[in-house]
């Protein structure tokens, strides 16, 4: 079952920082959009936080399924859990690393497609290198959706 955290948001911030490691930009978002997850028995075991930014476009901030529930499709019904309930919007929104191959992967399958992206910003806002996949995460890719 999917629902909105509506109490106590900021107590899953170190949590969410697995997924994005910056406490600053996750504190940042989840005081200023909406968190849900995905519940089995009143356990969360996957989370999206998302941030509308004008009346057309919604921002996917945060995405993460804990480690053992990876592989059970979590994100994309989180993600298309978001889509229907902000069905009002045009254009939906993510961003990942350019090491995130298997994030990549997913947002494509999902009808995203590569939008642009900011160079260096892996550099720039992270007080630690970040590796995965063997690679340096240096850029925030952005890929999009647009509604018809």
């Amino acid at each position: 079952m999917i629902q909105e955290i509506l109490e106590n948001k900021q107590d899953y911030a170190s949590l969410l920082c697995e997924s994005d490691p910056n406490i600053n930009l996750v504190e940042n978002y989840l005081r200023d959009g909406r968190l849900f997850a995905y519940f089995e028995k009143q356990t969360p075991l996957a989370f999206i936080a998302v941030k509308e930014i004008n009346d057309t476009t919604l921002e996917i901030k945060n995405l993460l399924t804990l480690e053992k529930y990876r592989g059970r499709g979590l994100a994309k019904a989180l993600i298309q859990y978001v889509e229907n309930l902000y069905k009002n919007k045009t254009t939906y929104l993510i961003g990942t690393a350019n090491s995130s191959m298997t994030n990549m992967l997913i947002y494509t399958k999902l009808g995203y497609h590569y939008s642009n992206k900011i160079e260096n910003f892996f550099i720039d806002y992270y007080p630690q290198e970040i590796y995965e996949n063997n690679m340096q995460a240096t850029d925030l890719l952005y890929f999009s959706k647009t509604r018809a």
